[in-house]
């Protein structure tokens, strides 16, 4: 039986052994970073699913090929870019998030229904504007804003210059900005 303290490293060298449970501790650590990112690109909670799913799936199978000392998560994380991007490739279909906001500030206790609706329209625009956007620019703006990731975390896992990350990001924010506008 394994912990949620014990490291990548050594649940890694479980799983690699031979140790199919070791993954276990590994998918409840980072399905839900994992989601996040892949909601971002996709914009659909089924297809985010069945993305992070299949990044597991692929880690397992070719963890043989992961180098030891080196981030787990950012492995993880490319699998999970690279499968997002031809999924969007092959399937060139986004979806809208039905919010879940009114229901959550319910259950908090900070009712306020003139706010709630003026944040709540706002999210819709702000989800709207965001689906709208290209592919590579949902991208790029989810592995920056979602995950956090520095220019150069994200010139690893998309495999592309610092440079051309930098350029795309502020492509895509006036992009965002543009379709704001567009929907007041």
């Amino acid at each position: 039986m394994y912990n949620h303290i014990e490291s990548d490293e050594s649940l890694i060298e479980s799983v690699k052994r031979g140790d199919c449970d070791a993954f276990s501790p590994i998918v409840e650590r980072y399905k839900l970073a994992l989601y996040k990112v892949m909601y971002r690109m996709v914009m659909n909670r089924d297809d985010a699913e069945d993305l992070v799913e299949e990044a597991f799936i692929k880690a397992y199978r070719s963890i043989k090929k992961f180098e030891s000392g080196r981030p787990f998560y950012a492995w993880l994380r490319r699998i999970a870019v690279n499968n997002a991007i031809n999924f969007l490739k092959r399937e060139r279909k986004i979806g809208t998030e039905p919010l879940e906001y009114v229901e959550k500030t319910l259950t908090n206790g900070h009712f306020d229904p003139v706010r709630m609706t003026r944040e709540k329209m706002l999210r819709e625009r702000i989800t709207a504007a965001f689906a709208r956007l290209p592919d590579d620019a949902r991208t790029i703006l989810s592995l920056k804003v979602e995950d956090d990731l520095s220019y150069d975390e994200i010139s690893k896992v998309l495999r592309i210059p610092k440079g051309t990350v930098m350029s795309r990001l502020a492509r895509a924010r006036v992009k965002l900005k543009e379709l704001l506008k567009e929907m007041e």
